[in-house]
């Protein structure tokens, strides 16, 4: 019994970790209104805080301009797990994955919906090409170990 009630427990830790799923309407929507305004962090240093916090920020926050939006997730004022972003016509631009600040992974698309072909960031290590509305390449970055 007490096997069963602890596989239980760590069950339920797992499904309560993790990342939401952006790809659903509802839940990207309800994690958008819930997340913290980027412009509303603190950069202090190299970490963000919440206004008038003394800890580091540990949460969502989202970027909402006219060409689109980001959200994020930031742990101990660090960049760290799930970064998105959308473009206007509501088709995703990227997909990142941060540890500890420093980006791991990323997925590119253009903005009609296609595979970036030189977006490829594995390890730390590759390009990242972001691409304006109209389809025009705006500018890429390389990353080694995780920086630019």
């Amino acid at each position: 019994m007490k096997k069963l009630l602890a596989a239980m427990f760590v069950a339920l830790l797992m499904a309560g970790c993790g990342d939401p799923d952006l790809d659903d309407p509802e839940t990207l929507a309800k994690t958008i209104t819930e997340a913290i305004d980027f412009n509303k962090l603190q950069k202090r240093g190299e970490l963000f805080y919440a206004p008038n916090q003394q800890t580091p920020y540990t949460g969502r926050a989202k970027y909402m301009h006219s060409n689109g939006r980001v959200l994020g997730q930031y742990r101990d004022g660090k960049p760290d797990g799930l970064w998105a972003g959308w473009y206007s016509n509501g088709l995703k631009s990227f997909e990142h994955t941060y540890k500890a600040g420093k980006l791991w992974t990323t997925v590119g698309w253009q903005p009609n919906g296609e595979k970036c072909p030189v977006t490829n960031v594995v390890n730390g290590n590759g390009v990242m090409v972001y691409y304006n509305d109209d389809g025009k390449e705006a500018y890429r970055q390389t990353y080694k170990d995780g920086n630019k």
